[in-house]
């Protein structure tokens, strides 16, 4: 009996240091991908588009041609920019593109504003998993932080004040339930990104050259690339985590 037992916390412990390996990858694969994505974007922005249209104007003219007059064109400020760059905000109703981009007539410029356009589109259609993903989004970007915050405040206040595990035990749980809205977030990225770049690639092919689009398609790959591994790291790091709650529980 001791010897199984022995063997199974092994085995929970070889699956942990496994996952941190395949997390170490993930992440560096990540970091490459990321560079990748901002040499695209880079070399995309240095060079003008034969519209000679900026981002803005651009955004604005798709915007009208399909029916979402409503819909505002700003510049990113310096929190929206850091935590979510090129967005389309679904509270604002607003396709908001960074200072480089929505007033250079550039590749990048039309290429983000076509695919935050088609975002701002999906919104309008009621696309279920857009919306759900915007909703979120705030929570996405937030929630995986504070697990361990929570976790410590729940432990100090069972200690010092309630002497019971129940504060534990409330924090944990939210502090889960703020991973899984991370998760979600990341889990429709996918799906949603990947139609939006489809729909702008539409309306790219009628304004753009053939070589344009070729350079276009290469920057939407690098996010997609991008977005896949964010999904990669947070099923790893949601299963780290798990084994990391049986290692503890078994310990104790």
């Amino acid at each position: 009996m001791f010897n199984l037992l022995a063997a199974n916390v092994d085995g929970l412990e070889v699956a942990y240091i496994a996952v941190g390996i395949l997390l170490g990858i993930a992440i560096i694969a990540a970091l490459i991908a990321q560079i990748a994505v901002a040499v695209g974007y880079w070399r995309g922005n240095r060079t003008n588009n034969s519209l000679g249209l900026s981002g803005a104007e651009y955004a604005r003219r798709l915007l009208d041609l399909n029916g979402m007059p409503d819909v505002q064109v700003k510049k990113c400020g310096i929190i929206r920019t850091v935590l979510f760059g090129n967005h389309y905000s679904i509270s604002k109703k607003t396709v908001y593109l960074r200072m480089r981009t929505i007033n250079k007539p550039s590749l990048t410029a039309v290429a983000m504003a076509a695919q935050k356009v088609a975002l701002a589109e999906q919104h309008k259609n009621k696309n279920a998993k857009m919306i759900v993903r915007s909703r979120l989004q705030g929570l996405g970007v937030f929630g995986p932080y504070l697990f361990i915050p929570l976790v410590v405040i729940g432990f100090l206040i069972d200690v010092f004040v309630a002497q019971t595990l129940l504060f534990s035990l409330i924090a944990t749980v939210l502090g889960l339930i703020f991973i899984l809205f991370g998760f979600i977030v990341t889990l429709l990225n996918i799906p949603v990104e990947k139609k939006a770049m489809k729909r702008a690639l539409v309306f790219l092919k009628a304004d753009l050259t053939r070589e344009e689009i070729v350079i276009v398609k290469k920057i939407y790959r690098s996010y997609m690339v991008e977005y896949a591994l964010q999904f990669i790291i947070a099923v790893l790091r949601i299963i780290q985590l798990i084994l990391k709650i049986l290692l503890g529980a078994r310990k104790n």
